[in-house]
């Protein structure tokens, strides 16, 4: 009997969805290299999906992916307005994920509802509240905290889906750990953390030495530029606060 020499898996990656809204070449290269040179190591390598807002010829989306990878984006996959590009989709080596579902966090800063909405909304007269029978309220599903007792090496990826991640030994650099909660690093965190990736904002990153990559809760992120600054190689924790994401020193 022939051993088994593979297994097929699901699993899940996290990737920058580029939305693609108007495409003109020159604009477009212009605008995506003040993206990438904001934070090149957050950029470079990353896995990309391209959302096509709106239909683009052969030629305009072989240009696109051109300077995506020249600014060393990784397009991997597409979705959106793909119907005439299915074949060019497959020579360029791409998949057409146009019928995947997706949990997306921005990498944008969320602007607070305005006054105006606020109060307008205040002014109006409240609904009548309907009479009803209560409605028992379920028990929110949380799994077991997940937890990694050897190094994660560079180019190795943890998930905690559906709950905390605690590793107790180091997070290399090019590493990379998320949680849909908290994550906890016994050690020194090198590579990225990625925490809330579902959206949850009151998630928290705890290590024993700071010296991350990237840091991220809920989407916000910072670099290694920002984590050098204040609790280098220290123990820290990080918290997301009014959209601000904050750093400060474990006693």
């Amino acid at each position: 009997m022939t051993d088994t020499c593979f297994r097929m898996k699901g699993t899940t990656l996290t990737s920058i969805v580029l939305e693609v809204i108007d495409f003109d070449p020159d604009t477009f290269e212009s605008q995506l290299a003040e993206k990438v040179n904001s934070a090149p190591q957050f950029f470079t390598r990353s896995s990309l999906i391209l959302h096509l807002v709106k239909s683009l010829n052969a030629t305009e989306f072989e240009l696109l992916v051109a300077l995506c990878r020249r600014f060393k984006l990784q397009p991997m996959a597409v979705r959106g307005e793909v119907g005439p590009l299915r074949s060019i989709i497959n020579d360029l080596g791409l998949a057409d994920v146009s019928q995947s579902k997706f949990t997306e966090s921005s990498l944008k800063t969320t602007k607070p509802e305005s006054t105006t909405l606020k109060e307008q909304a205040a002014n109006e007269p409240a609904a009548p509240t309907p009479v009803s029978s209560p409605v028992p309220t379920p028990a929110p599903v949380t799994k077991p905290v997940k937890v990694i007792s050897r190094p994660v090496r560079s180019g190795q990826q943890v998930y905690a889906e559906g709950g905390d991640l605690v590793i107790t030994a180091a997070v290399s650099e090019g590493a990379e750990v998320l949680a849909d909660g908290n994550i906890h690093v016994y050690g020194t965190l090198r590579g990225r953390a990625l925490a809330g990736v579902k959206g949850n904002v009151h998630a928290r990153v705890f290590c024993q030495s700071l010296d991350a990559e990237l840091i991220s809760i809920a989407g916000q992120f910072i670099m290694h530029e920002t984590v050098k600054a204040s609790c280098w190689k220290q123990p820290a924790q990080i918290y997301l606060e009014e959209d601000t994401l904050r750093i400060e020193p474990i006693a």
